[in-house]
Order: C-alpha cells, then structure tokens, then sequence
C-alpha cells in the first residue's frame, strides 16, 4: 500500500509543471504552463497561462492569453484577450481583440473592436470624483453630535 502511494505522490510531483483542467474548479495552481479549457481556478501563478472557455478569479503570469473566458484580476508581463473579457489588468503589454476590460494599466495597449472602460487617467480622475461626493455625504448627511 505504501508503495502505491509513493508511485501516485511521484506521478503528481511530475505534473505540477504542466496542469489542465477539466470542466471544474480548482484551487491554487503553481506551474510552469497551466492550460485550463471550459474550467477554473482560483489563484494561477505561472510563466505561461492558457484559457480556453473557462475563468480565473487571479493570474499571475510572464504571458497570459485568454480565448473565449474570463479573468477577474490579470498580472504580469504580455496579456492577449482574443472573445473575452477580464476585469482588472495590469501588465506591460496588452493586446485585446473582440475584448471587453474594465481597468487597464498598461505601458503598450493595442486591440480591435475591444472596449476599455477605465484606464489608469480616467480611473485617478473617477476615484478623485468619489472621493470628492464622499466627503460631501459624509459633511452634509453625517452623525450630529
């Protein structure tokens, strides 16, 4: 019984350099190449991931690159979003193609027909706004003691 459980420890000591995922969610992946296709994960820290019709609530990756699927939060080096969307990306190099991103930052940004609502001017200029209609609320409709 030992024996067979030292050949399955070895056999998974072996794969965690190249992980994929079938149609479920996994937890915390660490790799060199993760590849998820119509799955997820929570938290992917890797040089390189792939995403095929699935989702990843945080990447963390040298190159990451998203085909039909989603990201919550994307870090890293060079970012491609081909027919899909993610939140909130921060990287050195992005590009996006039929793609949807709600904050960007980014040294160099290309894409087609892809739709960015905040970028890091308008974002500093959104906070300041709420800052501002915050502080207002807190004056005029604070406690009175």
């Amino acid at each position: 019984m030992n024996e067979e459980l030292k050949s399955e420890v070895s056999e998974v000591e072996e794969g965690v350099t190249e992980c994929a995922a079938a149609p479920e969610m996994l937890g915390d992946v660490v790799a060199e190449t993760v590849t998820i296709e119509q799955g997820g994960a929570q938290n992917v820290k890797a040089d390189e991931v792939h995403v095929n019709q699935g989702g990843i609530a945080h990447a963390e990756g040298k190159f990451i690159d998203v085909q039909d699927g989603g990201i919550a939060l994307a870090m890293g080096e060079n970012m491609t979003v081909t027919d899909g969307g993610v939140a909130v990306v921060i990287a050195e190099n992005v590009k996006m193609i039929d793609g949807v991103a709600l904050f960007v930052a980014t040294n160099q940004f290309s894409g087609e027909d892809t739709k960015v609502i905040f970028d890091v001017r308008a974002a500093v200029v959104f906070g300041v706004v709420m800052g501002v209609v915050a502080g207002l609320f807190s004056k005029f409709f604070g406690r009175k003691a």
